[in-house]
């Protein structure tokens, strides 16, 4: 326990800590930040956001038949809202606008004369029409059309089954079919906690494998500048020494780890997406389909439980490429792709659409497989643990030099 205590002494080194904290705070504000600051980005996004929330606490994590009745009543209410708030704005009722149904056949008689014009805007057509907009529940009662339309086609007894793109496998197609029969389908899970989810989560990821690569390098290859082996291996017990830089290697990732999830959680779970934790992931507002039948908070906990592997597997190849690096130079060039591969590459990859039904590649046509993010994130430790471990054998094999 002395040993490992002093391994992990040498990684605690406060200079590169600081400089770890201080390229945090940067990469958090260049790229994280923005998925908290535009957690709903938009109005649509917000309307639906707000509306969800709402009919969780009214209806649960589903809507059946008689909540989707009451929405046609809510529907209602919302336009008369809408013709009431017109009252104050006499430029609207000037221009014939008195509900809901004339403001959308004002906008669509304005939109086709200006496309019929080239495209060229009227500006107190342009300031009317946004006043009205963001002046009103327009957004609500958009978002509520487009759910009750999406509910009402699935709802659709003649459609029994999912539409799914042609490159997906027999068993996407399966899976797809077993929603459509399932009590799921009439989800409602918002849309910007899907996306923001899914991007936030893949920024972490890459931010983790960063910190522990830019932690752990430096450790084994300071160990030859400074001409420590030759006394680590005086002895039997010093020959082991690389097996316990390893477990100190494993438990630093660990906890930056650990406060990275902490850290990145606070802002995230202010937005309060936990009001939907236990929604299942299957949502009439977007056509994403899951692997498992999860629920939110269930999920979060996997994609952290994923982040946690990927984290172990980084922690481990940096320290087997850092114990046959001579000195800094070599480290770094080995560094830097090691980071690319197990960030931006695989740690974006694993976290784009975790579990969903998707395409090994974003643009690509071939269909994924169940789980795949999961095989991919125990390969890559499994192989970090077979180098290290055959590293440590050949350690005890060498003759010291």
């Amino acid at each position: 326990m002395g040993l490992l205590g002093w391994e992990l002494r040498k990684i605690i080194n406060p200079g590169i800590l600081t400089a770890i904290i201080l390229l945090g705070m940067v990469y958090y504000f260049l790229f994280s930040n923005f998925y908290i600051q535009y957690f709903c980005n938009g109005a649509n996004a917000e309307a639906e956001f707000a509306l969800s929330a709402e009919w969780a606490a009214r209806y649960g994590a589903t809507i059946n038949a008689s909540g989707r009745a009451e929405l046609d009543t809510q529907l209602a209410d919302e336009m008369e809202v809408f013709r009431q708030e017109l009252l104050a704005m006499p430029e609207a009722l000037e221009a014939g606008i008195t509900g809901y149904d004339s403001f959308c056949e004002y906008m669509q008689r304005y939109l086709d004369q200006t496309a019929a014009e080239g495209n060229v805007a009227d500006m107190e057509e342009e300031r009317l029409r946004w006043k009205i907009m963001g002046g009103t529940n327009y957004y609500r009662i958009q978002a509520m059309e487009q759910f009750i339309a999406s509910y009402d086609r699935v709802a659709d007894s003649e459609i029994n089954e999912r539409t799914l793109p042609g490159c997906y496998t027999d068993a996407m197609i399966q899976r797809g079919d077993k929603l459509m029969q399932s009590e799921q389908k009439y989800g409602f899970l918002p849309t910007c906690v899907y996306d923001s989810t899914r991007e936030y989560g893949r920024y972490l990821a890459v931010w983790c494998v960063l910190s522990i690569v830019l932690l752990l390098s430096p450790v084994l290859v300071r160990d030859r500048l400074c001409r420590t082996r030759p006394l680590q291996w005086s002895s039997g017990y010093g020959r082991t020494v690389l097996r316990t830089q390893m477990r100190a290697a494993c438990i630093a990732a660990f906890v930056v780890t650990a406060v990275n999830l902490v850290v990145y959680a606070i802002p995230f779970l202010r937005q309060n997406p936990l009001i939907f934790k236990d929604f299942g992931l299957e949502s009439l507002w977007n056509s994403a389909a899951p692997w498992f039948d999860w629920t939110y908070g269930a999920y979060l906990l996997v994609l952290a439980g994923l982040i946690f592997i990927l984290s172990m597997a980084a922690a481990l190849l940096t320290v087997f490429l850092s114990r046959y690096s001579g000195n800094y130079i070599p480290m770094l060039l080995k560094a830097l792709p090691l980071f690319v591969v197990l960030g931006p590459m695989a740690g974006g990859w694993m976290l784009n659409n975790a579990f969903y039904l998707r395409t090994l590649f974003q643009e690509g046509q071939i269909g994924g497989f169940c789980g795949m993010e999961a095989v991919m994130a125990v390969f890559l430790l499994a192989m970090g643990i077979g180098l290290c471990a055959s590293a440590a054998m050949r350690q005890n094999r060498m003759e010291l030099y």
